[in-house]
């Protein structure tokens, strides 16, 4: 369950896709990763390009197998009154807990 005291960042990966092209609308996938109070002390690398790369470890396999074409990724802060509706974390590691949304 996530804590109100933590920090978020919401991953996103889209799709491009090429704009003449008649393929659909390129896809997207996020990840909420939450950053827990023990981060600081435990020296965790919390920067955007950090949780960026610890977020497309957990979806590299579903981007392959799927056959994504070339991704743009973001990450941002998120407050924890924007969270959606989580349920079990899909990832633990260290301070980091990571769940998967469409």
């Amino acid at each position: 369950m996530p804590e109100k005291d933590s920090q978020y960042k919401k991953v996103v990966f889209n799709e491009d896709r090429a704009p003449l092209s008649r393929a659909a609308k390129g896809r997207s996938l996020s990840v909420i990763i939450e950053i827990l109070q023990t981060a600081k002390r435990n020296r965790t690398d919390a920067s955007d390009s950090a949780m960026i790369e610890f977020a497309h470890k957990l979806v590299e396999n579903r981007i392959m197998n799927e056959e994504w074409g070339h991704t743009q990724r973001s990450a941002k802060s998120i407050s924890f009154r924007s969270l959606p509706p989580l349920g079990e974390p899909t990832h633990k590691e260290g301070d980091l807990i990571a769940w998967v949304v469409e």
